[in-house]
């Protein structure tokens, strides 16, 4: 037993995230009470997941991601290399979020039971077998089969990480935790930018490798922190029931409608953000890779900064700002239309950067509802529907994108003002129908 598996021993534990309630099960929770290893109240005295636990719960995030957005970042060089058009690309992106949507319930119901180390470890040799797939593939169809296996195996990180964030670390700080390893998600997408550019001085497919030998670094170093899955008392019965209980709940069907809608954006900007500033603004593929990771910064900063602030000053409160980051996407979208050739690669990497803020910023805000809604042994299931709704629009945007620009003659701003519009609806909604109980 390490040490996240043993219970708080404080007798009188830190207020809880609404949706849980420290001194007994909730209402129609098994009363035998949540999975061993689960602490509600926060770590056990002396241990400090500031430390190792944080980092690595990062890590996946870093890697996972790195690899299918070094893909997109290199989009230019790959579409030449397999003789594809632009909507086919955009096909890459939705075969990796079609995966994680066929996926997406049954991997949070498996971390539930099997734990947060096996789980991000086999993730992790998932990604790793996807991504040498993508490397070797010769044309459009295996390549795309390999996606759908990346997908696959991300597909688990989310629920994981989410669940092992919940279990380890102080439950005032939980958003701000949330924040700090969906940091890793930009990170990596810092990496896939940094792969673009070496696309431009490298065969794009040894770029590949590189990832293919960082994911199954990071499976191994979860190694240590396996333990011996957990059945759940009823088995597959009690499965069905505790999904039941998730897709009932009335504010998680709200965060999942928005969530779609969100993703149908977050997913668009880093498609075709290399691809629109290299056919909008006529860029080279290293300005074009430096813009992806321009917008990769500004969501790192968001994704921590917006959580901060929500835990610190808004007392655990998400809705509102989550619905006023995601507002703002859809005015930065309109300001898209006034950009063409003339523009300085400065003012290019300022419109990245506030895209990349506006659009991918919200993610651990969501998360963190997400986990405050559902009861709490039950968090990695609801991560996991919470994973259908942003694959969903991870499947739908790219291919509208690309549909868009298809139709209007490669008008990208015309394709960025409906994706804008699109998640305009889902901030709308979530002001209106979610219940905010702090």
């Amino acid at each position: 037993m390490t040490a996240d598996d043993k219970p708080a021993t404080s007798e009188t534990p830190p207020p809880s995230p609404t949706g849980f309630d420290p001194a007994g099960p909730p209402a129609g929770v098994n009363p035998s009470g949540p999975p061993a290893g689960f602490n509600p109240s926060g770590p056990p005295a002396g241990f400090n997941p500031w430390r190792v636990r944080i980092f690595l719960l990062g890590l996946v995030h870093t890697v996972g991601t790195s690899c299918y957005l070094s893909i997109m970042a290199m989009g230019p060089v790959i579409r030449g290399d397999l003789n594809i058009t632009a909507a086919e690309f955009g096909l890459f992106m939705s075969m990796v979020f079609g995966a994680q949507l066929l996926s997406a319930l049954p991997s949070g119901a498996i971390t539930d039971r099997m734990g947060v180390g096996w789980t991000l470890f086999g993730s992790m040799l998932t990604m790793s077998a996807g991504t040498l797939w993508f490397a070797l593939a010769p044309s459009f169809g295996p390549a795309l089969a390999a996606a759908f296996l990346i997908g696959l195996g991300y597909s688990f990180v989310n629920p994981a990480t989410g669940k092992g964030v919940m279990r380890w670390f102080p439950p005032a700080w939980t958003g701000t935790a949330m924040g700090l390893k969906q940091l890793g998600v930009p990170l990596g997408g810092l990496i896939g930018a940094g792969g673009g550019v070496l696309a431009a001085y490298m065969e794009w497919r040894g770029v590949l490798w590189i990832a293919v030998g960082m994911t199954f670094v990071t499976a191994l170093m979860w190694l240590p922190l396996t333990r011996k899955p957990h059945s759940g008392a009823g088995g597959f019965r009690r499965m069905i029931s505790d999904l039941r209980t998730v897709l009932t709940n009335r504010n998680m069907n709200v965060i999942c409608v928005s969530a779609t809608l969100f993703n149908t954006g977050q997913s668009s900007l880093f498609t075709y953000m290399a691809l629109f500033l290299k056919d909008a603004a006529q860029a080279s593929q290293p300005v074009a890779a430096m813009g992806v990771a321009f917008a990769q910064g500004t969501s790192a900063f968001g994704r921590v900064g917006f959580p901060y602030i929500s835990d610190v000053f808004l007392k655990g409160r998400r809705k509102g700002i989550t619905v006023a980051i995601v507002m703002s996407s859809f005015f930065v979208c309109l300001g898209t239309l006034l950009v063409n050739p003339d523009w300085p690669y400065w003012g290019l990497m300022v419109m990245a950067s506030v895209m990349g803020l506006a659009m991918a910023s919200y993610a651990a805000l969501v998360l963190s509802m997400t986990a405050e809604t559902v009861p709490s042994e039950l968090i990695g299931s609801g991560i996991g529907y919470n994973a259908v709704a942003w694959s969903l629009g991870g499947a739908a945007g790219p291919p509208l994108f690309g549909l868009i620009l298809d139709q209007t003659g490669n008008d990208y701003g015309i394709a960025w003002a409906v994706i804008g519009a699109v998640m305009l609806v889902g901030a709308l909604f979530m002001w209106w129908q979610f219940r905010e109980g702090k």
